[in-house]
């Protein structure tokens, strides 16, 4: 049996849901357990958004979906119906216009030395609010009604999860999974320095107007009100650590309905823990 602490990987046992794919506006959305609702739940039906990580596509949703949808109804019956939705992020999968699959240009990312995860935070008004949340209902009218967003995301979708939550009303709540509200602190330490007073003047590594950038990002996040909210982080990330998240945990968390657990010798993933988790909270959102 798996360690609870491990990257969490579909079982071979779990029942796959299906899948429909629709295309709006050129843009192809994945849609999963729409054949499975009943009658009633298609009339009202909470659509849970996944976001991937950076260099992945869309199908890393895929085991999340399955298993989530799987622990619904494994459950039981409710009256609300749920689908998850996912798509791929820009510049990644099908969305590489231009590039060869897998190649990523340094321009597609930051122009400065930061590595991993880090794209500049242009995600955050991407095709999920301006084009799928408006227009879902109608491209899926007479198939299911959707009436309840919830957004969740994983590492680089854990960043751009947080920016949906403070730029997008319609959005109930969301799952956060090792993706930081503070990604202007983060970025300074892996470049090296203590503060941003440390950092050079006039320096590539970190040009004041990205900073800039990163500092409106995560201070919108401070106006979050109202959410309900699962944050999963691992104890052991050194890519996106835990302790910034504790500060807004701290200061805001009193203003939405916060579930925040960091879970012990686990580092940056999803971990079999962590599905369980996200399978319980989105059970008490339908319920």
């Amino acid at each position: 049996m798996a360690s609870k602490n491990n990257h969490f990987v579909l079982p071979d046992s779990t029942p796959r849901s299906s899948k429909l794919t629709i295309n709006i506006a050129g843009f192809r959305v994945h849609l999963y357990g729409v054949q499975e609702l009943s009658a009633q739940q298609r009339e009202d039906t909470t659509v849970l958004f996944h976001i991937h990580g950076r260099t992945r596509t869309y199908k890393d949703a895929e085991p999340v979906a399955h298993q989530l949808l799987y622990g619904m109804r494994e459950r039981g019956d409710s009256n609300r119906g749920l689908v998850v939705a996912t798509f791929d992020n820009r510049n990644h999968g099908d969305r590489t216009s231009g590039l060869e699959r897998g190649q990523y240009p340094a321009c597609v990312w930051t122009p400065w030395q930061l590595g991993s995860d880090q794209q500049l935070t242009v995600y955050r008004q991407d095709m999920l609010s301006t084009i799928v949340m408006k227009y879902l209902a109608s491209y899926v009218d007479g198939i299911f009604h959707p009436t309840q967003f919830i957004v969740t995301g994983v590492s680089l979708g854990g960043h751009i999860t947080w920016n949906m939550l403070a730029e997008e009303p319609s959005i109930a709540g969301a799952i956060i999974i090792v993706g930081s509200p503070n990604l202007t602190d983060m970025l300074v330490e892996r470049l090296g320095y203590a503060s941003l007073s440390d950092i050079p003047q006039n320096t590539k590594e970190w040009p004041r107007s990205i900073e800039s950038l990163y500092r409106e990002r995560d201070q919108a996040l401070e106006k979050i009100v109202g959410k309900k909210i699962l944050i999963l982080n691992g104890a052991l990330d050194t890519l996106v650590p835990s302790k910034f998240t504790d500060p807004w945990v701290a200061k805001y968390a009193h203003q939405n309905d916060v579930k925040f657990i960091v879970q012990e010798d686990c580092g940056h993933v999803l971990s079999f823990r962590m599905m369980e988790e996200v399978v319980e909270w989105v059970a008490q959102i339908l319920v």
